[in-house]
């Protein structure tokens, strides 16, 4: 699997796809609701390329709320790997986010983000479960030709 090969576009919607997946392992309806929120956002995002990365970060590190204290709270591992999975994915359409907006500076998390991530990402998301290594495949095969589609 070759991430490189998808445009920035559809960069944005793999990792979108592959928390919406991830997701399905959290289990308090309250949080999930806050995915589909970030999610929502992050999909707004890749649909119109406007939205502020302020936004959506806050979901990543609000201090009563956010995912990253939701993931050091939770002691199911499978869970954990659910929550790597999402924040890697919110942190990636973050950046993307503040990039289209000429940001120059980031918060300190979002500062290291990059293409790379997409390998965390996607192992967390297998070690949720055996299946999700097909379902990943899956995934960004209907990236990749959606990829191919648009370039025709």
């Amino acid at each position: 699997m070759e991430v490189c090969k998808l445009n920035k576009k559809n960069k944005c919607l793999f990792a979108i796809k592959l928390a919406e997946r991830a997701t399905r392992y959290i289990e308090d309806s309250e949080t999930v609701a806050l995915i589909d929120n970030a999610i929502e956002i992050a999909l707004a995002f890749v649909q119109t390329e406007n939205g502020n990365g302020e936004i959506l970060y806050d979901f990543l590190d609000n201090e009563n709320n956010g995912f990253t204290i939701f993931q050091e709270m939770e002691s199911d591992e499978r869970k954990r790997n659910a929550w790597d999975c999402i924040i890697d994915a919110i942190a990636y359409v973050t950046k993307e986010m503040y990039l289209a907006n000429g940001a120059k500076h980031f918060p300190e998390p979002i500062e290291m983000v990059d293409d790379t991530i997409f390998a965390h990402m996607i192992n967390s998301l297998k070690a949720c479960s055996l299946e999700e290594s097909g379902v990943v495949e899956n995934l960004y095969q209907s990236c990749l030709n959606a990829e191919k589609v648009n370039h025709k």
